[in-house]
């Protein structure tokens, strides 16, 4: 049995056979043509060519996009980038562009500034090791308890 990998969408396909190239299908003329060791065959419907040859599809990998509206679980306000874990701190921390030098906290903080605690949500990392903070929260919520 040959396995079909898709190299150009319903254009183009490589024939294998135990991890070994054999072949190869592609859109002809309003049809399909199979190579198989030099051998050519053309078929009208790719349906057709694969009954006749004994060809199996293989399944494509679904290619998921990273969650860009949180950072290991903890929310963020906006889009983010560059999410990774800050183990010296103990904190998810992300930018806001790829590109961007800024870290930011995500989750829910609530930081001291001079007398008061503020509830505040992603803030920047600089502002977590100036003042005192508790956190971070899963929600707005979780912070005033």
């Amino acid at each position: 049995m040959l396995v079909a990998k898709v190299v150009a969408d319903k254009q183009f396909w490589i024939l294998q056979e135990d991890d070994r190239k054999v072949g190869n299908i592609e859109a002809w003329n309003g049809g399909y043509q199979v190579r198989i060791n030099n051998q050519v065959k053309q078929f009208k419907t790719i349906k057709l060519a694969a009954r006749e040859s004994n060809i199996v599809f293989a399944e494509e990998k679904v290619v998921s996009k990273p969650d860009t509206t949180a950072v290991h679980g903890y929310p963020v306000a906006g889009r983010c980038y560059n999410p990774v874990w800050d183990v010296v701190h103990h904190l998810p921390i992300y930018t806001k562009t790829s590109k961007s030098k800024s870290w930011f906290a995500a989750g829910w903080y609530s930081i001291k500034r001079g007398r008061n605690w503020k509830v505040v949500q992603d803030p920047k990392l600089i502002a977590l090791q100036r003042y005192p903070y508790q956190g971070p929260f899963f929600t707005k919520d979780e912070v005033s308890q």
